[in-house]
């Protein structure tokens, strides 16, 4: 559904931008927003195939749904675009984390993704976890998205799994930019204490 595909989306982009200090940017949050809607332009009856019906149509009879847009391939294509356009890689960057929400998403449904296509064109990789438009997906949407947002308020967010793979892509690019700040300080190594066999003992008299 578009609808968990843009909550998802956008709530992941507004959880890391927020997580990594970013001012928010709607701008931005749009582009996470399009990018979570993108995949399915091969679907002309999807919203954003809707909104360029010709060329979805076209992507559609040439690939069919669920084809070179939900492939790593397609992953590889936006890398490569976010590497020749460095000018714009603070609207590709929210693009790409929209773009991979919903293969995520897409990956844990029945239909799963052709990930490798076109080498294994009939071949899909799936955990069947949720059903298209069924309370599981609903329930999932729901949790995910308000767990993000709940940080903003809360002081302080829960631990997220992928933290350092993403402060890797965020520093990498920061690099790329010419923007990398310097490392933190490593924390100050306590005092070791002496042991009491080391201490020294009276003598008898």
């Amino acid at each position: 559904m578009a609808s968990s595909h843009i909550i998802v989306g956008g709530a992941t982009w507004f959880y890391l931008s927020s997580r990594y200090g970013m001012a928010f940017d709607p701008v931005a949050f749009g582009a996470a927003i399009l990018g979570a809607l993108a995949p399915d332009i091969d679907h002309p009856k999807s919203t954003l195939g809707q909104m360029v019906k010709p060329l979805s149509i076209a992507i559609s009879n040439i690939f069919g749904h669920r084809g070179v847009t939900h492939s790593a391939l397609a992953i590889a294509g936006c890398l490569w675009v976010l590497h020749e356009h460095a000018a714009y890689q603070h609207l590709l960057i929210p693009f790409i984390v929209g773009y991979l929400t919903h293969l995520a998403g897409d990956l844990l449904t029945p239909a799963g993704l052709p990930l490798l296509w076109p080498i294994k064109r009939r071949r899909n990789f799936a955990l069947p976890v949720l059903k298209t438009g069924g309370f599981s997906e609903q329930l999932a949407v729901t949790l995910m998205a308000g767990w993000m947002i709940s940080g903003l308020f809360a002081g302080g967010w829960p631990q997220f799994p992928l933290e350092r793979p993403w402060r890797s892509v965020v520093a990498a690019a920061q690099t790329y930019l010419g923007e990398a700040g310097g490392e933190k300080a490593a924390p100050p190594v306590p005092v070791r204490k002496p042991s009491e066999s080391s201490r020294a003992k009276p003598l008898k008299g």
